[in-house]
């Protein structure tokens, strides 16, 4: 139920991230148009009205603050999601095995006859 969560939170994440950078595109940083007029800067204060700059702030701003939202939320929903798995065993527990098992390898391993000449002898 939480991967489904994630996944779809995610999504969501993903089409706001996509509608905040449409929304600061569609201002104009000034008279002369900028990236605005591009996109179309006359057609949103038709369909806008004249307070165009107004609704496309407020636009932006709730967009930031969903975005923010939604991005902690996810945050959360995957620290739960770690904290639910199972940690196994414990360090300790890792340490006392492999002095163990390694005490048993070297009981269990041929040893080989040492060569005439060797260094070290």
């Amino acid at each position: 139920m939480t991967a489904l969560f994630i996944s779809l939170f995610t999504l969501v994440l993903l089409l706001v991230s996509a509608f905040v950078v449409l929304i600061v595109l569609m201002q104009r940083t000034s008279n002369s148009g900028g990236m605005g007029s591009a996109l179309g800067g006359g057609a949103t204060e038709q369909v806008l009205g004249a307070e165009t700059s107004n609704v496309l702030t407020k636009g932006t701003i709730y967009g930031i603050i969903a975005f923010f939202v939604i991005a902690l939320g996810l945050h959360i929903a995957y620290l739960s999601t770690v904290s639910e798995r199972p940690s196994g065993r414990d360090a300790g527990a890792l340490v006392g095995q492999d002095e163990e098992e390694v005490g048993m390898i070297e009981q269990t391993l041929p040893v080989a006859p040492a060569e005439e000449g060797t260094p070290g002898e």
